[in-house]
């Protein structure tokens, strides 16, 4: 459009000038040198507007040329970008589908022309460790902080989470610690703080970061109850090993109360009594335990105790039978009880209740063991039998010859 007016006012002012220049009397002299070039004034004057539209025209051409370079850049540009998107995207798949060299390079093919250089560096970094190439992580963690500095705590988390992964546990308690001091109440950072104690087996900095667990809601309340329950009793563990029965029992005595009602923590200071044979002890804790709630693992320890005063220590257990009769390990703990109170006939009765409910081989021992006492060395040798049978997989019964009949004489 604009070049059809263009055309008309070229050719109306071509009809209007024309005759005006034709008519120009004189001449135009240009002198080079020694020399003198003569012109008509209207040729003159036609070859300086012929010039300025010269001049106009090369200047719409360059407006023209810069406009179409830009979008010449443009198409080229998006190109990049749609390429790089289609990159990253495909890395990512690569990275769920466990094609780890594949994602790397693709993210890192994808990082060049995107805006999305922290998540493609990050995802690179998850990759190369996964090919145990720790130098190319660190390179791809270092470039993320680069492309995004302000990033940091998403950059040394998934440090943390990478090394921790990969068994560098100072290291990760360095990073760890250096996100700490930049955002002491970062539910994450206290997350990943909780599962690096966890695995060093460091329960006193378990139990020390208890509070701000509970603070932040990094875990639910059931979740963080049962993170102090096994840490106490790790602990408990941790203290008989290293500093013996007597810091046991302090350490129980500290023990806040709703920690001593838990089973797992009745149950792990009852196993310590047990190592250390201090069964006036254990009979004592199981006694209180049970008033408190049934367990039977405990009901099974209390099976072992060789007290002073056997028959007293099995007519404890027996008040338990009200309500659980049919319980088998509570029965075979009644019948090795029965045996230290060298009551045969009810050891033999209880263990073969035991068997009756689920036979084992910790029953038919004990029961061989009843047969001996009461004179029955046929049925003795049966039980120890039978104990080692059910020891045996049912697989590699079958594969045991079979003994041939005996025949009858005629």
């Amino acid at each position: 459009m604009k070049l059809k007016w263009i055309i008309l006012i070229a050719l109306f002012g071509g009809l209007i000038l024309g005759p005006l220049i034709s008519n120009v009397p004189g001449s135009t002299y240009i002198l080079l040198d020694q020399t003198a070039i003569e012109f008509k004034n209207n040729f003159a004057i036609a070859l300086v507007l012929l010039s300025l539209l010269g001049l106009w025209l090369l200047w719409l051409l360059i407006r023209y040329l810069l406009k179409t370079s830009n979008i010449t850049v443009g198409w080229f540009g998006d190109r990049n970008l749609r390429k790089a998107r289609q990159q990253t995207i495909d890395g990512m798949i690569a990275l769920a589908e466990g094609h780890w060299k594949t994602a790397e390079d693709l993210l890192i093919k994808g990082s060049k022309f995107r805006d999305t250089k922290l998540i493609n560096f990050l995802a690179a970094a998850r990759a190369a460790q996964e090919q145990d190439d720790d130098k190319s992580r660190d390179q791809y963690l270092q470039a993320a902080a680069k492309a995004q500095p302000d990033a940091h705590i998403a950059i040394g988390l998934t440090q943390a989470q990478l090394q921790i992964q990969h068994r560098q546990f100072e290291q990760a308690l360095a990073t760890l610690n250096h996100l700490r001091e930049m955002s002491p109440h970062h539910p994450y950072v206290l997350k990943l703080l909780h599962q690096l104690f966890t695995r060093l087996s460091e329960w006193e900095k378990v139990l020390e970061l208890l509070p701000k667990l509970r603070k932040y809601r990094v875990y639910n309340p059931e979740r963080i109850d049962d993170i102090e329950v096994i840490a106490w009793a790790e602990l408990l563990g941790v203290k008989a090993q290293r500093e013996g029965l007597p810091a046991v029992n302090d350490l129980w005595l500290k023990l806040p109360k709703n920690v001593r009602k838990r089973p797992q923590s009745q149950l792990a200071y009852a196993e310590i009594l047990a190592d250390h044979h201090q069964y006036d002890q254990l009979e004592l804790h199981i006694k209180d335990s049970m008033k408190q709630q049934w367990q039977e693992p405990l009901a099974q320890l209390y099976g072992m105790i060789e007290s002073q005063e056997p028959s007293k220590t099995l007519a404890t257990a027996e008040t338990w039978l009200k309500h659980k009769p049919h319980n088998t390990t509570l029965l075979t703990a009644l019948g090795k009880l029965s045996l230290r109170a060298q009551l045969w006939g009810k050891a033999k009765s209880y263990l073969e209740k035991s068997i009756e409910q689920k036979p084992t081989a910790e029953a038919h021992y004990y029961l061989g063991q009843a047969y001996r006492e009461l004179g029955h060395p046929i049925q003795e040798q049966e039980e120890y039998q039978r104990g080692l049978a059910s020891l045996i997989q049912p697989d590699t019964i079958n594969l045991l010859p079979e003994a041939d009949s005996p025949t009858e004489e005629a």
